[in-house]
């Protein structure tokens, strides 16, 4: 199956190559093309003119900051680019592995990954059922030319459904001017290896049109056991043609991501075992990275049995067993165009399709459930024989991994006009349409535990009438169009500036359940034809009986900004953003309501809405480079889990209300033209200000700090350039966070022994990178061979887990899973570039 995919990717990366195209020739903080041409700011350039040592905080109303190559190429090469702005003020992020592959854990300001919008070019790569990240399947750290972080707001154009806080902007490979080749390979510890090729054209022929394409593939063992694998592999490509010399151009670029990574490293947040190991992985969070690595033996799945009810047994059901596939195509175009003198026209569209799933096994029955076949109450029934004995007597574990598909076509345009030199007005129109197929078919396994096929939606099981078993099956649209203004204007000797901009963004939800509601909480029963005849006939009682159907629902706000910058002679720039943020309920969750009577408003949430507040102060030239900023937040219907009366169950509600508050700062200092430094901290305040209902009642989270958010960061960097060697040296602590919104511990079920503290300690990690210019060899300066070592001293911690409740208050034991932080990792890179 593994060389099946990557022969496919390898076909579908040559067509990428071939159509794909590069974007502007501008370093950019905003996203799309319009915002980037109506900021009409040179922020920093990949040679790091205006930051020091890669960093810059550029000169804009909203607390930004910028990463450049000078920093990401010190990093480890193919690192997650989240990974690297860890390193900026106001963001936290816990790496699942040390190479990036298998995912983490991100917030700025308190904002989950669900709540931050993060953009390729201007292009949303959220998910669209529920709004996640998904760090692993980022670009490869050569093609990034700069990776921008909005701490507290987005853009007015911006076409998301999901931020109502932060923003990353990745810019993607401009082409050069110059012919370029570039090749690496790089290993390290847990059989780490990559291999890494680009090619830049140059400027070809009297036009000047660029090209550019890239390609790499990865592979890691899992630092945490011995079986589970990260494979990766991704191609980058381009091209951009420049029409006259007034920065008008057309261009085309794409990006394709295939990976196959077994879960790994996500155990029970409680100090003693909750239970007997049964070989399936922990039941504790280990004391140490040597207690905290699992071996797993080999096993064999129950063997079948002519005449004799067998059983499935636990092989293949270990959560590090699970194989989590993912394919992403991204295609993004963007065109610059001047109508007139002072009225330029941007546009954006893209195309994005993804595929991936995750999940682990289930035992089923090779009975049936009074004749009917299916997914039903919670239990699978095939009606045949399923391994081979000739009897339907079994149970017999098989593949049950959640599947989504998505198709997203977008588009993002703009129109400019200059009123003067110093006054000028946008209009802005966003479109996107996702089509989110959700299914949850099922797939055999092998004696070993493992998977015959690691996405069965490609060949599903089905049951002896030939329909399709699963555990979920719908169809979701999206839709999105939005309206946008913005003024800029400049005033007092150009020293004052002003933005003022209006979003107006219409959502519609298309929603179609091919499955049974059968309670609020999503739970469905999948049966077809004359199954689901014959289901839909037991189901006479209950008033909240959801039979497949199809419901809409729309979502519509006016959210407006302004921002102001002053200059002071010689001293630096004050600035002020006030920015409204909105997150609508996450299309998946929607669903919930299909238990209800349709037109009801049970099962109902609202959006949630934000108030932001920037004010702060930079200093952004000189060798001394430098921003402090003073944020609050005001949340209103906090979007998540609670308990629900009506229903008796746990469901995605409206929580209340929200205040944050806090400071991010950071330095940049150039000593001399060999050494730089960098610090930079953060400190949060986080007040929930309602109470939330649990089955055993009330939840004391009023006036409690939210969970799993760090409430202090701090950290800093030391580079040093001594040709032909290079230096650096980062560090960052990570203050405690909550382990739930009751800031309480968690004990062991049925007494008041304390399980885990309130708080897991703070942490410290820091990274060393060395590099050494290959020209004493023979070779070029732009050759080089570089080792990065990341957890330098192995420190031990908590990586990432999400916000949660300590919902059984009576001491019955409820724990969060959390994540072991990657270990020390050691990687050599040896570069070759022409």
């Amino acid at each position: 199956m593994t060389n099946q995919k990557y022969r496919l990717a390898a076909h579908v990366s040559a067509t990428v190559l071939a159509l794909a195209g590069l974007s502007a020739a501008m370093p950019a903080l905003a996203q799309s093309t319009g915002s980037v041409d109506f900021s009409n700011q040179i922020v920093v350039t990949a040679s790091g003119q205006k930051g020091i040592a890669g960093v810059a905080n550029p000169d804009t109303s909203k607390a930004s900051a910028v990463l450049t190559q000078a920093w990401i190429e010190r990093q480890t090469p193919g690192q997650s680019i989240n990974d690297m702005i860890n390193y900026l003020p106001g963001v936290s992020f816990q790496n699942n592995d040390p190479y990036g592959g298998s995912g983490g854990t991100l917030m700025i300001r308190g904002f989950d990954a669900t709540r931050i919008s993060e953009t390729i070019d201007g292009v949303t790569l959220n998910d669209d059922g529920n709004y996640a990240l998904y760090s692993g399947e980022l670009l490869d750290s050569e093609v990034i030319d700069q990776v921008s972080v909005n701490l507290g707001t987005t853009d007015v154009d911006s076409p998301t459904s999901s931020a109502s806080g932060s923003t990353i902007n990745i810019r993607s490979h401009q082409p050069t001017q110059d012919f370029h080749l570039k090749a690496s390979g790089a290993l390290g510890t847990d059989n780490y290896y990559r291999v890494m090729g680009m090619v830049d054209s140059g400027a070809i022929g009297p036009a000047g049109t660029r090209l550019y394409a890239e390609y790499s593939r990865s592979h890691n063992d899992s630092p945490f056991n011995n079986y589970g694998k990260v494979r990766r592999e991704q191609a980058n490509g381009g091209i951009y043609q420049p029409l006259g010399a007034n920065g008008d151009f057309l261009s085309l670029k794409a990006t394709y991501v295939g990976t196959e990574n077994n879960f790994s490293g996500s155990v029970p947040l409680s100090n003693v075992a909750l239970a007997s190991d049964s070989g399936l992985g922990f039941t504790y969070f280990p004391t140490s990275f040597k207690n905290g690595y699992y071996t797993y033996t080999p096993c064999t799945t129950a063997s079948a049995n002519a005449g004799v009810a067998d059983k499935a047994n636990t092989c293949g059901s270990a959560y590090d067993y699970r194989v989590n596939p993912a394919q992403l195509l991204n295609i993004r175009g963007s065109a610059r165009l001047t109508l007139a003198p002072g009225l330029v026209w941007t546009i954006d569209p893209s195309f994005q399709w993804t595929k991936a799933n995750g999940g682990g096994t289930v035992s089923a029955s090779e009975g049936t459930l009074n004749g009917m076949t299916g997914y039903i109450n919670g239990s699978y029934y095939l009606g045949k024989d399923l391994n081979g004995d000739g009897d339907t007597l079994d149970t017999v574990r098989l593949l049950a991994p959640s599947q989504t598909t998505t198709h997203r076509v977008a588009l993002t345009t703009s129109m400019r006009y200059d009123i003067d030199s110093r006054q000028a007005v946008r209009l802005a129109y966003a479109f996107a349409r996702s089509v989110i197929a959700q299914t949850g078919e099922l797939g055999p396994i092998n004696s070993d535990g493992s998977p015959v096929m690691i996405s069965p939606v490609n060949d599903p099981i089905t049951d002896a009438s030939g329909n399709v078993v699963e555990k979920r099956d719908t169809r979701s649209i999206a839709l999105l169009n939005q309206v946008s203004a913005e003024y800029r204007g400049s005033f007092l000797d150009n020293r004052l500036k002003v933005n003022a901009g209006l979003r107006a963004p219409f959502m519609h939800r298309d929603l179609t359940n091919y499955c049974f509601a059968r309670n609020a909480s999503g739970g469905v029963t999948c049966a077809f034809g004359a199954s689901a005849t014959a289901y839909a006939a037991t189901i006479t009682t209950s008033p909240y009986y959801g039979a497949p159907q199809r419901r809409t629902y729309n979502y519509s706000a006016v959210l407006p900004s302004i921002g102001l910058t002053y200059d002071l002679p010689t001293a630096g720039q004050i600035f002020f953003n006030f920015s409204q943020g909105m997150s609508v309920p996450q299309t998946t969750s929607l669903y919930q309501s299909f238990y209800f009577a349709n037109g009801s408003d049970a099962g109902l949430v609202n959006p949630e809405k934000t108030n932001n507040f920037d004010l702060g102060f930079r200093r952004t030239s000189g060798p001394l480079q430098a921003q402090a900023d003073l944020w609050y937040t005001h949340f209103t219907n906090r979007l998540g889990t609670a308990y629900q009366p009506d229903a008796q169950t746990t469901i995605y509600t409206n929580l209340g209300t929200v205040d944050r508050y806090g400071i991010d700062a950071n330095l940049s200092y150039r000593f001399n033209s060999h050494v730089s430094g960098y610090v930079f901290g953060s400190w949060l305040h986080s007040r929930i200000k309602d109470n939330v209902t649990a089955a055993t009642g009330d939840l004391a989270t009023a006036g409690k700090f939210e969970s799993a958010v760090p409430i202090t960061t701090v950290g800093a960097r030391l580079s040093g350039n001594f040709q032909p060697f290079t230096l650096g040296v980062q560090v960052k602590r990570t203050g405690p966070r909550y382990v739930n919104d009751q800031n309480t511990p968690y004990y062991l079920a049925g007494t008041t022994t304390v399980a885990y503290a309130a708080k897991t300690p703070s942490y410290t990690t820091v990274d060393l990178d060395a590099r050494v210019a290959l020209g004493a060899v023979g070779l070029n300066d732009r050759s080089y061979l570089q080792v990065n070592v990341t957890n330098l001293f192995n420190q031990y911690y908590v990586g990432g887990f999400s916000g949660t409740f300590n919902n059984q208050i009576s001491y019955t034991g409820s724990y969060t899973n959390a994540q072991i932080g990657a270990p020390r990792a050691a990687i050599a890179t040896l570069v070759l570039a022409y």
